[in-house]
């Protein structure tokens, strides 16, 4: 398992989500049809995600830092 700081590179993503697909104990239980958000660790602040392919050919995470759900209002 990843530690928050730690860096992920795409085989890390997808040996996350295989894992959650092959996990027999728990089928049913990722929530695959929900939006994809990030989470920033400092400001607890969620941001919806969209994927870019690039001119390169790259694939990218798109985080819009405006239109944000926050979890740790008071």
């Amino acid at each position: 398992m990843l530690k928050p700081m730690d860096k992920m590179n795409w085989l890390d993503l997808y040996n996350f989500l295989h894992q959650k697909a092959h996990d027999f104990k728990n089928l049913g239980k990722f929530p695959w049809q929900e939006e994809v958000k990030v989470w920033d660790w400092e400001t607890l602040d969620y941001y919806s995600v969209d994927f870019i392919e690039t001119p390169d050919g790259k694939i990218s995470f798109s985080v819009d830092t405006f239109q944000r759900e926050t979890i740790n209002e008071s």
